[in-house]
């Protein structure tokens, strides 16, 4: 095959814009060089697959990062139009929504929105006085995004005006406490920024969210009464509540249409010869190119693909092999086992001894997964907490600020302890007096691994949570939110017993 001139890369961002309805010539722009031209034609190719048909379509966020980094050449190419307008940042945006109205002050040109929220003052603890901007976020994040602003007063005729903030909670917030409020109370957690405004003088406080890839966001937990756990909120014009049956059917056709372009999509890859396809029942895996076979000694330990999840587009390996395949008797047998999130919380809680531990704490690098157990992979591949920074350091990450979040576990700066308020708080007093009992529901799983995530050090029988919190990740199987809201309160639960039990002992 000819050498492209055109990189892997850079077909996956174009592919990407083709999929945004970007015209060629749009297109053209970010590509051409003075020594490399790139014509319609070659574009209109990707777009019909005859060129780089394997490569594989770059995510939103690269796009993103692609676009908002992009450097014309100093002697550029020409091009048959002129540089797209460069797009307004999310401040311009925001401050665009505002007028000044003579003597009368600042206010919002509009009414609120199904994009806007206003709120006079800003407090984020305690979290019940939260409760009301939590189903703003919510909302927004589910319908198309927007902003809530804070420091913006409701007149009795309506108008909005801009009364500013009287004091610097906002400003002195940290976003990661932000998030930590929201990874708390929703899931998933929105995409979010936060920034403030000067208007003469006054302060304006704004978060905004960005549209949610994959809605819906759940509450799963109550904050005072106006954020209800199991509740999906939406954002409407002028107001923010519980989603009605026409927005909801549009979500789920949504994620209908998703999944049958993303199962095309591999179909397609397969058909191309750029992926293969995996028989659970004969361990046959089959390719354009060749087959081979998995041996039954492992197939029955890699079932978990009828459940799990595909991240392709993500960059995370659906199934990821460490070692080789050698051939022996005609056939190919897979030498080691595999590692999964499933795999990696299942031996932890079974307090398993597995034979390749350093690529069981690297798996959090690569997994969707933010919570995973690292301390006790650590002690069994007999690595201090600094080799294991540089380890993870060195790692090609999927997903690199899981990456990150495990490199600040490891520092110290960042740990599982979350305590969460009302029968989880009453069950960790239970614990304490040796009261366990075994969770009969989904339910009481999921108060159950939120009374873990805020077990103290001291807490005695942290031994006996292990298979405690086995049971509730056994009742997690299913793909409803509550079935995936236990398996994200279990997950980061298990990390709180890890932390405690193996933390003070890995040698620095």
């Amino acid at each position: 095959m000819a050498k492209r001139s055109i990189t892997d890369p850079e077909i996956g961002l174009i592919k990407a814009m083709l999929a945004r309805n970007m015209k060629n010539k749009d297109i053209q722009f970010y590509f051409n060089r003075q020594e490399r031209a790139v014509n319609s034609g070659r574009i209109t190719q990707i777009r019909d697959k005859s060129y780089g048909p394997e490569v594989p379509e770059a995510s939103e966020r690269e796009v993103e990062l692609f676009l908002s980094t992009f450097k014309p050449a100093a002697i550029g190419a020409v091009v048959e139009s002129s540089r797209p307008p460069a797009q307004e940042t999310a401040e311009e945006r925001a401050r665009a929504l505002f007028e000044l109205r003579g003597r009368s002050g600042w206010f919002l040109k509009t009414h609120e929105s199904e994009a806007t929220e206003c709120k006079e003052g800003f407090c984020l603890k305690p979290e019940n006085r939260f409760a009301d901007p939590l189903r703003s976020i919510a909302g927004l994040a589910n319908n198309e995004g927007g902003f809530v602003f804070f420091g913006v007063k409701e007149l009795p005729d309506g108008s909005l005006n801009i009364v500013g903030l009287r004091d610097e909670a906002f400003t002195l917030t940290d976003p990661a406490e932000l998030n930590r409020c929201l990874a708390g109370s929703m899931s998933p957690v929105p995409v979010f920024s936060m920034f403030s405004l000067d208007f003469d003088g006054l302060k304006v406080g704004v978060i905004q969210i960005e549209k949610l890839d994959l809605p819906p966001i759940v509450a799963i937990k109550n904050v005072n009464n106006e954020f209800k756990e199991g509740a999906i909120y939406y954002r409407y014009v002028g107001e923010t509540r519980t989603i009605k049956p026409g927005e909801l059917h549009q979500i789920i056709a949504y994620r209908e249409q998703r999944a049958i372009a993303e199962f095309s999509n591999r179909m397609s890859r397969v058909a191309m010869g750029a992926a293969a396809t995996l028989d659970l029942d004969t361990g046959k895996v089959e390719g354009r190119v060749g087959s081979f076979m998995i041996g039954e000694e492992l197939l029955p330990k890699i079932q978990f693909i009828r459940e799990g999840q595909f991240a392709e587009k993500a960059g995370s390996p659906t199934l990821r092999l460490i070692g080789d395949v050698e051939t022996g008797s005609g056939k190919a047998t897979v030498v080691r086992d595999n590692v999964t999130s499933d795999a990696v919380i299942r031996n932890f809680l079974n307090n398993v001894e597995v034979k390749e531990p350093r690529q069981y704490f690297l798996h959090s690098a690569h997994s969707s997964r933010e919570w995973q157990p690292v301390w006790y992979y650590l002690r069994q591949a007999r690595l201090s907490a600094e080799e294991g920074i540089e380890l993870m350091r060195k790692e090609d990450a999927s997903y690199r600020s899981h990456r990150e979040g495990v490199i600040a576990r490891l520092t110290g700066k960042k740990s599982a302890y979350n305590v969460n308020r009302g029968k989880p708080t009453q069950l960790i007093s239970e614990f304490s007096r040796g009261k366990i009992d075994d969770p009969v529901d989904i339910q009481s799983a999921h108060k159950i691994a939120l009374a873990v995530q805020g077990i103290p050090e001291s807490q005695n029988g942290i031994h006996l949570l292990r298979s405690l919190l086995l049971k509730c990740y056994d009742l997690s199987v299913g793909e409803t939110p509550q079935h995936r809201n236990l398996r994200s309160a279990v997950f980061r639960a298990a990390c709180r017993v890890d932390e405690i039990l193996y933390w003070k002992k890995i040698s620095t």
